[in-house]
């Protein structure tokens, strides 16, 4: 900086000082004292303090004689002067951070650069021009604009819509027009039947966008907008000098020409807005995009016999785009990837798999289907992710027609299905294909239902079904749940549920909370009659809880589910409410004892299973054992077998024979038990042969004996050098008896 001229207050409460700032030219222009295109060595900068200062920003503003071809010039009209756009961003919160020092530095840089022609990075792309803080705005889906693009000039109406309000001095209205893929094709320029309806004081109504574009350049190649102008479009006039400029002003001037015919002998009670979109190609694709199709929006407020000539001082709008919400949009603005994504299958429209839809949804990877029996109900309120319209108007929608609008907003609008899963899924004469499609490449269930569950688990729905991701919340919401089943539906669900029990019950710091809390459970009342408790749950902790599973949902949809084995992802909040910590379990696929067996299915984790032989190697030439530990399910008729309590130290080993001792047995099974209030508990005993060879007498004998002393059916499992074998018993006791 060369010099300082401060400037009497202009009467508006601004103080105004004129700064000489050296703009660094090289020597070759500094002789001469410009450079090639007429940035000065030393160049007068106006720096304009306004009366908020130092809470706002102060404005730079050039000479009024610099040329306004430069980029990052705020689009203002021959009426102001040239004010360049130093800070990618809020140059308030720049001088926040850096002091006004960090914005003089700013304007040197773009100086400099101005002069040198590199305010455009060719490397980084096309700049487009400027259009901040405008009045009026666009609302347009980018894509489907720029694909209206051809070989050959044209330009094309459509209808559209538009919200308007005026402005706080009342001489300005702002305009919101929108134009999407769905807009309809006016063929003749106008319609007859435009709306306006006025609701304290915001207008609505129909309009009309044109979108015009450029064809081909005089040597037949494709019209590039090679060079950057300046904004200066203020009226009708150079706005088709401006269209001129970029090759598509005839078909323009053809389309108002037509608009004008048709508006003829027409009166308005307030100005319409008329949106015109003109499309250039650049040389490069603009900075952060993927085309290099520059849209620019500019809107003519016109009434009955407006001037739409090539003369007409009728004012212009420059207007500011906005895209519409979009895949894309929201994929980009989520920092996701474009493209395709697998769809998948939601189940459970409540509270968590609400939160996790509209998280998702608002990354750009909405479920396809959601499926959900119930209904709102008024404390679903409480904690869904979406809010009612009024205090009334919360109860009797479906679930997923609830959900299913709300993504619909989301450009992602879901198929829904109103219906009980389970149900359906266990009915013979239902496909779990047609429920559930198989190009999913995911069926997340979080109904917190075990029977849907294990409906999904049912050995003809896992081969017709995609992999299940099963999330919910245990403890009150103090611990998140996701299962991710492997593949082949090894291990499915049901067996990762078990080894979840397993897991929380030998976790000392979350065992009271987990446990517990099922038989001590506190419920609020919602209503009276049955079904009318529910379990208090803050909605921070809900969401707390859920937005990792949504960031796990996406993971898995971008990176692809495990290809050997199933996931367990556990959840715990910290003793202080605000701390998380998630881990991650590989569980190993399940081994299934007689697969070809008929009848009950008993599940082998893969950890039990290798130290069952881990076991069995140690003792070789001996036959061993011990008790197994895990669940059984009358509904899907499955053991799952989580776990060994070794056998006790009065047991006895030999070729011949494995029997169980009872010394400390007892204690150890009160104490599983307990810890994990009966959730998970023995299923019976194990003990190899040497041989390969099916149950002895022994066996068969031990299983009736020991058969009476369980509610639950009993497995004996029986691991041979070829594989297990399993023995169920079962003592059926006859109604209003004791006896079998």
């Amino acid at each position: 900086m060369k010099g300082i001229e401060w400037v009497p207050d202009d009467g508006h409460g601004q103080a105004v000082a004129v700064l000489a700032m050296d703009s660094n030219l090289p020597s070759r222009w500094l002789a001469r004292g410009h450079s090639d295109n007429g940035v000065r060595a030393i160049e007068p900068v106006k720096v304009v303090f306004g009366k908020h200062f130092p809470w706002s920003a102060p404005t730079f503003n050039l000479r009024d004689d610099f040329d306004r071809s430069h980029p990052h010039l705020q689009p203002w009209g021959p009426g102001r002067p040239p004010e360049p756009c130093v800070v990618f961003g809020s140059a308030t919160e720049l001088m926040r951070s850096r002091g006004f020092t960090g914005l003089l530095d700013q304007m040197a840089d773009w100086l400099e650069r101005a002069a040198e022609v590199r305010l455009i990075d060719p490397a980084h792309g096309w700049e487009p021009t400027r259009r901040d803080d405008l009045h009026d705005t666009a609302i347009v889906d980018a894509a489907w604009a720029r694909s209206l693009q051809k070989r050959d000039e044209g330009c094309t109406s459509f209808e559209a819509t538009y919200r308007a309000a005026a402005e706080a001095d009342g001489t300005v209205s702002t305009y919101f027009v929108t134009l999407s893929d769905t807009s309809m094709v006016i063929r003749d320029g106008i319609r007859g039947d435009w709306t306006f309806s006025e609701n304290d004081g915001i207008r609505a109504g129909r309009t009309i966008g044109l979108v015009a574009w450029s064809g081909k350049a005089p040597n037949g190649s494709p019209f590039v907008g090679a060079k950057y102008l300046p904004e200066t479009v203020t009226d009708v006039r150079s706005l088709l000098m401006r269209a001129a400029d970029l090759g598509c002003g005839d078909q323009l001037r053809a389309r108002l020409d037509l608009v004008q015919q048709r508006m003829q002998g027409r009166s308005f009670k307030i100005p319409m807005p008329l949106l015109v979109i003109l499309l250039v190609r650049r040389p490069s694709n603009l900075i952060g995009t993927s085309s290099a199709v520059e849209m620019l929006p500019y809107v003519i407020e016109v009434e009955g016999n407006a001037d739409l000539s090539p003369t007409s001082v009728t004012p212009v709008r420059i207007a500011m785009h906005r895209d519409q919400i979009s895949v894309d949009l929201l994929r980009g603005a989520s920092g996701e990837e474009s493209g395709d994504r697998p769809g998948w299958t939601l189940i459970g429209c409540g509270s968590v798999g609400s939160k996790i839809a509209v998280h998702m949804g608002r990354a750009g990877l909405a479920p396809s289907l959601v499926i959900d029996r119930k209904v709102m109900a008024p404390h679903n309120m409480a904690r869904h992710a979406l809010l009612p319209r009024s205090p009334g108007a919360s109860i009797s929608w479906k679930k997923s027609e609830f959900l299913a609008q709300a993504l619909s907003c989301l450009a992602q609008p879901p198929r829904m299905l109103h219906t009980n899963v389970a149900g359906a899924l266990v009915s013979s004469e239902k496909d779990p294909a047609d429920i559930m499609p198989g190009d999913h490449y995911a069926v997340v269930n979080a109904t917190a239902s075990i029977s849907v569950r294990e409906a999904l688990a049912l050995g003809r729905v896992a081969t017709r079904r995609p992999r299940v991701i099963e999330t919910c919340l245990l403890a009150g919401g103090k611990i998140g749940y996701v299962a991710v089943e492997g593949p082949n539906a090894n291990p499915r669900t049901d067996d990762l549920a078990v080894e979840a029990y397993r897991l929380l019950g030998d976790d000392p710091s979350v065992n009271a909370e987990v446990f517990g809390s099922w038989a001590e459970a506190r419920a609020i009342e919602i209503g009276q009659g049955c079904s009318s408790l529910t379990f208090p749950m803050p909605d921070a902790l809900l969401s707390a809880m859920t937005a990792p599973m949504a960031t796990m949902l996406t993971r898995y949809q971008s990176s692809g589910l495990p290809d050997d084995c199933g996931h367990l992802v556990l959840g715990k909040l910290a003793a202080d409410g605000l701390g998380l910590s998630w881990e991650r379990t590989v569980v190993s696929p399940f081994v299934e004892a007689d697969p070809a067996q008929p009848g009950v299915l008993a599940r082998i984790s893969g950890r039990v299973h290798d130290a069952i032989c881990r076991e069995v190697a140690s003792k070789a030439g001996s036959e061993t054992g011990g008790v197994i530990v895990g669940r059984f399910s009358e509904a899907s008729e499955t053991f799952h077998v989580v776990d060994l309590i070794e056998a006790p130290p009065d047991s006895r080993f030999s070729p011949e024979e494995f029997v169980l001792g009872t010394q400390g047995l007892r204690d150890r099974i009160v104490e599983l038990v307990k810890r994990t209030n009966g959730t998970i508990y023995p299923l019976g005993t194990w003990h190899n042969h040497l041989v390969s060879s099916g149950p002895s007498a022994t066996d068969l004998s031990t299983a009736l004996l020991l058969a009476p002393a369980q509610t639950t059916p009993l497995l004996m499992l029986i691991h041979t050098p070829d594989g297990y074998r399993r023995i169920v018993s079962e003592v059926v006791r006859r109604p209003g008896t004791d006896r079998a």
